[in-house]
């Protein structure tokens, strides 16, 4: 395939016309500014002072455009003579929103976010790094409407929940290809550094049409650093009070026609700490080593016609009462001494193909495996998972589709999955196993999406896929959109949708497998399925000093919807509702600016999820009725910036446990054992002073995480039942809020564009 990206294009000729300058606002650099040439993909970064040097294809007029985060897109036209250098130095303002964002996820194409007719939620890097974190999973929870649930109150395995929408639902790809599925989603995101990571692209709603099952509460598209104008290197390092320590390094060691990047992150912690007394450690104790490579192809324009992308990840991972951390490779499934030990190691390939104009193939590949104790039950599992698409996009200008963009794809994915449960396996009444049947899937998938641009202000989009899976036929998933713009500051946007999923249970409920419940399947699970709408309305107001207000309104309802019941003390059952679970809500969220100098994103979510069986109606565990979020950065005439980010998570139901339980934890904990969660607050403050020397670029910055330093008490019941871990009422599922109070670090960055 490295062939093939390397035959691609013409060979690069010989050129000198060259324009630089300097990229300012109000006076000061803005540094690692994106400078492009409109109608090309060709570009290049500023360096720490601002300054930019961009070589072009050719002599004649050229339109540049100068974007950066948090500053509106500016366009300049110059005329360059053969082997010319013109000085062209641009002035940006800053802006509340980024009209110049590109995203790819709502429709399969690149456009302009404000363009899209689905609508498109774009988390940029710099967002990513008001909280010192090696791995994506701490960042998104600080994005409205997004909530980061924690599984488990030993391992700290952990989920994404859209909306309220349980997180297996969720589609998490990487450069647009669906490679984190089922058993990768239970540890795989928190290997993800945003060091590596251009912007996350977030979509609310079913997303079934484009990306198959997995896709009906949204989808989250993680868009790696392109090599062509990422800088030379970049370096992170942090360590905290909790006794964490973080690497990490993104560089490019190629760059033109075809470009690399390699990254690499490195986290550990190793210090046992038990803060709330109940005798297990409060963090997992882990080592964590995750390696990324990007090889991109473009052709004399800049347009790039193929790439591969290679990641690799490591982790080992240990949890549970002081004795069993001692020594926990030689304790390994202990009946003695409770602790939770999960090696996991995962290898991913990506690629992409431009065959011809018009025709692109796309594949990825995937292998997890996991082995695993909870206490003395053991999880050893592996999955493979193989992704093929080929994308068709006919030339409609001219003919009788004439301001139509028209997509139709193909595609299949393979998944097989085996472990050493009931799920992939025959047993006898002593536990023998008599036949393995390892869980192998097929689906291939045609799919068809018309997007018509009716006038300037209105927009169409209608899309319909079928899937096709033997144990249950054709499954079929339409949609279609709606985007009115009646005026330069108002946008209101419609989508109705449709969703499925295919359940592989073991894989995604950790809950199966730690614990004292015993876990019943009371029925063949059949697909989950969903329909779902979605509106939003931007208005932005004002001009000098802009505010951008979105008001979204969501409803989803699932059917053959698989939750479990823990309404039955010590067991968990499953079986597809015979009925239905419904997530509706509102959200709001307010960007602006004051005085230029800080920036604010204020917003909040009321949710109303609930299951209705029977007649009755009850609200859905782990789901708060409301949240809210906020951001607020503070550029200083000092040269610091300070960061503030808050989260508000309104009450949740709870699972279920019997009134011995909840006398037991109270008098080990002094504190109730809820049935609906408290409301609680948590803060961060990150203070950064950035330095240049010679077109480099440094940040120091200190961070305080969970500034007023709220933790619920022990997530764990029943720890104090016999042998801590294996008593009769042990659970690990009593996780509604922070486990750890507050938390300080420290950290540097270096740049060099």
């Amino acid at each position: 395939m490295i062939r093939l990206l390397l035959a691609l294009g013409l060979p690069a000729g010989a050129t000198a016309q060259t324009v630089e300058g300097v990229v300012t606002s109000g006076g000061d650099a803005v540094p690692l500014a994106t400078v492009r040439v409109v109608g090309t993909a060709l570009g290049t970064a500023a360096d720490a002072d601002g300054r930019y040097r961009l070589a072009l294809p050719e002599a004649g007029e050229a339109t540049l455009r100068v974007t950066a985060v948090g500053y509106a897109p500016e366009e300049r036209t110059v005329a360059v003579a053969p082997g010319e250098i013109v000085r062209l130095d641009v002035a940006l303002r800053a802006a509340t929103l980024d009209a110049g964002a590109v995203v790819v996820t709502g429709t399969l194409e690149q456009m302009a976010v404000r363009e899209s007719p689905v609508k498109v939620d774009v988390v940029p890097s710099a967002f990513l790094e008001t909280v010192p974190s090696a791995n994506l999973m701490d960042a998104v929870e600080r994005v409205n409407g997004l909530y980061q649930q924690v599984d488990c109150g030993v391992c700290y395995t952990n989920n994404v929940r859209i909306n309220g929408i349980d997180g297996p639902n969720t589609a998490v790809l990487i450069d647009g290809a669906p490679v984190m599925s089922s058993l990768a989603t239970v540890y795989g995101l928190n290997g993800i550094s945003p060091i590596l990571i251009s912007q996350v692209e977030v979509v609310k709603g079913p997303m079934s049409t484009l990306y198959g099952s997995e896709a009906l509460g949204g989808v989250i598209n993680i868009i790696t650093k392109d090599p062509a104008t990422s800088p030379r290197l970049s370096v992170n390092a942090f360590a905290t009070t909790h006794a964490e320590f973080a690497g990490e390094f993104a560089a490019v060691p190629l760059k033109g026609r075809t470009s690399a990047l390699v990254s690499g992150t490195a986290f550990y912690t190793t210090a046992f700490h038990d803060n709330n007394g109940d005798g297990f450690s409060d963090r997992p104790l882990e080592n964590r080593l995750s390696l990324f490579g990007k090889l991109t192809r473009r052709d004399e324009r800049g347009f790039e016609r193929g790439s591969l992308v290679g990641k690799v990840y490591a982790s080992d991972l240990a949890a549970g009462v002081e004795p069993f951390l001692d020594d926990p490779a030689g304790l390994r499934g202990s009946n003695r001494v409770y602790g939770e030990s999960v090696y996991t190691r995962r290898g991913e390939l990506i690629g992409r193909l431009d065959l011809r104009p018009g025709l692109e193939l796309q594949g990825s590949a995937a292998v997890h495996s996991q082995d695993s104790f909870y206490g003395d039950t053991g999880y050893q599992a592996t999955q493979a998972d193989g992704f093929g698409q080929l994308v068709w996009t006919p030339e409609t200008e001219g003919t009788a589709l004439d301001g139509h963009h028209v997509l139709v794809g193909t595609a299949v994915r393979a998944i097989r999955y085996d472990d050493g449960t009931g799920a992939t396996g025959v047993f006898d009444d002593s536990g023998t196993l008599l036949e393995n049947r390892p869980d192998t899937r097929v689906v291939p998938g045609l799919f068809v999406q018309d997007d018509w641009r009716v006038s300037e202000r209105l927009r169409l989009l209608g899309g319909l896929r079928a899937d096709y899976q033997p144990d249950y036929g054709v499954i079929p998933s339409p949609r279609a959109a709606v985007k009115f713009q009646p005026t330069g500051t108002t946008t209101a946007r419609l989508n109705v949708g449709t969703g499925f999923r295919i359940v592989n249970l073991f894989t995604e409920d950790h809950q199966a497998y730690s614990g004292g419940r015993a876990t019943l399947i009371l029925e063949d699970l059949e697909p989950e399925r969903s329909v779902s709408v979605t509106g939003s309305l931007q208005q932005i107001v004002g001009e000098r000093s802009p505010v951008v207000v979105d008001v979204d309104a969501f409803w989803t309802r699932f059917s053959n919807k698989i939750e479990p019941d823990y309404s039955v003390d010590g067991e968990i059952r499953y079986q597809n509702l015979d009925g239905s679970a419904t997530t509706r809500g509102l959200a709001l969220q307010v960007q602006g600016a004051l005085l230029g100098d800080v920036r604010y994103t204020v917003g909040a979510t009321l949710l109303d999820v609930f299951l209705e069986e029977g007649g009755e109606t009850q609200p859905l565990e782990f789901a708060p009725d409301y949240q809210a979020t906020a951001t607020v950065t503070w550029e200083t005439p000092g040269g610091f910036a300070v960061d503030y980010t808050a989260r508000l998570t309104g009450p949740m139901r709870l699972p279920e446990y019997g009134p011995e339980a909840a006398a037991a934890y109270q008098a080990a904990t002094g504190a109730p054992l809820h049935q609906e969660s408290p409301v609680y607050t948590v803060h961060n403050l990150q203070v950064t002073r950035g330095f240049s020397w010679g077109g480099r670029l440094g940040q120091v910055y200190v961070s305080a995480e969970n500034l007023l330093g709220y933790r619920q008490s022990s997530p764990l019941v029943g720890f104090d039942d016999g042998t801590p871990g294996f008593g009769e009422t042990f659970d690990t599922a009593y996780v509604y809020g922070p486990i750890e109070g507050m938390c300080l670090g420290a950290g540097l960055r270096l740049t060099l564009p």
